[in-house]
């Protein structure tokens, strides 16, 4: 095996596989990254069995050959290089890249990784599917054990796309107009989408998503993607949409109010009581926020408008932030009493909504 390839294209392929490629110590081939010259095309190949990448790339192509090796070592050594054009090539048990060379992996026990020909849900830009994950990934579970909830839902419509994600104390809800030709709905692990988020980051180019039995696909220019989904049940977030009986509603301007959460966690980070509480007082027309610990403790407020009598609530000032670091017009809140959920949603986009459950702190 002998071909020419860029640097730059060698690098940017590279760390795209490092995004899957992890050491496997029970199937060390598994964190190999498989490279196949044959029939003029360089194609790139890897899989963790949840998840897998096929990239074709361009290049000058002077023997056909396949090798298995881990990229991260040569990913490192690409970078340094200053030359335009890099010569790899195979020679005996090694992968010979410009000057250096990497040992190669056995081929035997790598698995068969093919693209599937899937039915075609839907196309859209590459930037609002990327935003649209962004937005929502955050409230995700944060943790694999939890399969049902370490995901981000995926409902396609045919006049609508949504994005629902909840770690049990939170839920954000995002609509946005991705029209589809098929109905389907999918939980995509949050490990998919983040590496979704960083493959899509400089793809120039429109969008393709479908499925085959319970893969969902992503197809773009020179590149395949595809992602095992969760099958366990989604908690019913309708319902909890549903909910319509808020009696106050409080307007705040977001830089101000942002400015004011970074301020309180400085001290909420350090809560042995609940690490990032704090206490919402909602009167008149400020907003009082407090938060102490046994290093410290902190007040700031916030002008707001308010519809509604006067209430506390306690809350988590960093799940708060979180949603307010997505969005730019002002903040709109919607609370009932201490003991119930809140919504929050961005003035005039009812297409973007926040559930938050509220802390049992002393005020």
């Amino acid at each position: 095996m002998k071909f020419y390839i860029k640097r730059d294209t060698l690098a940017e392929t590279l760390s795209d596989f490092t995004l899957i490629l992890k050491d496997n110590p029970i199937k060390p081939v598994l964190a190999g990254l498989k490279i196949e010259v044959k029939d003029r095309k360089i194609v790139f190949i890897g899989t963790n069995l949840e998840s897998s990448l096929i990239k074709t790339v361009e290049g000058e192509i002077k023997q056909e050959g396949t090798v298995i090796v881990k990229p991260q070592l040569i990913l490192e050594y690409v970078k340094l290089l200053e030359i335009e054009d890099i010569e790899v090539s195979l020679s005996e048990n090694s992968l010979k890249v410009h000057q250096a060379e990497f040992i190669v992996l056995n081929e035997e026990g790598y698995p068969t990784v093919k693209e599937m020909l899937p039915l075609e849900i839907t196309k859209t830009n590459k930037d609002l599917l990327v935003g649209s994950l962004e937005k929502c990934k955050f409230s995700a579970h944060p943790l694999p054990e939890n399969l049902a909830l370490n995901c981000i839902r995926i409902l396609f419509r045919s006049g609508y796309t949504e994005f629902v994600s909840t770690d049990s104390y939170r839920l954000t809800y995002l609509k946005e107009d991705i029209s589809c030709s098929l109905e389907k709905e999918f939980s995509v692990p949050l490990e998919s989408v983040n590496a979704v988020i960083k493959l899509l980051k400089d793809a120039d180019s429109e969008i393709t998503i479908g499925f085959s039995d319970n893969m969902l696909i992503l197809l773009w220019k020179g590149s395949y993607f595809a992602t095992r989904t969760t099958e366990l049940p989604y908690p019913d977030f309708k319902g909890i949409l549903s909910y319509n009986g808020f009696d106050k509603t409080m307007e705040f301007n977001t830089n101000e109010f942002k400015s004011a959460l970074k301020k309180v966690i400085t001290v909420a980070k350090t809560s042995f009581e609940t690490k990032y509480g704090a206490v919402f007082d909602f009167k008149n027309k400020t907003l009082v926020i407090k938060s102490y610990s046994g290093k410290g403790k902190i007040t700031q407020k916030v002008n707001m408008l308010k519809d509604g009598e006067d209430f506390k609530g306690s809350l988590n000032t960093k799940f708060l932030l979180e949603f307010l670091n997505n969005i730019s017009n002002n903040i709109i809140m919607r609370g009932t009493n201490a003991s119930s959920m809140f919504e929050i949603s961005e003035y005039g986009n009812d297409n973007y909504r926040y559930i938050l459950m509220p802390l049992a702190l002393r005020s």
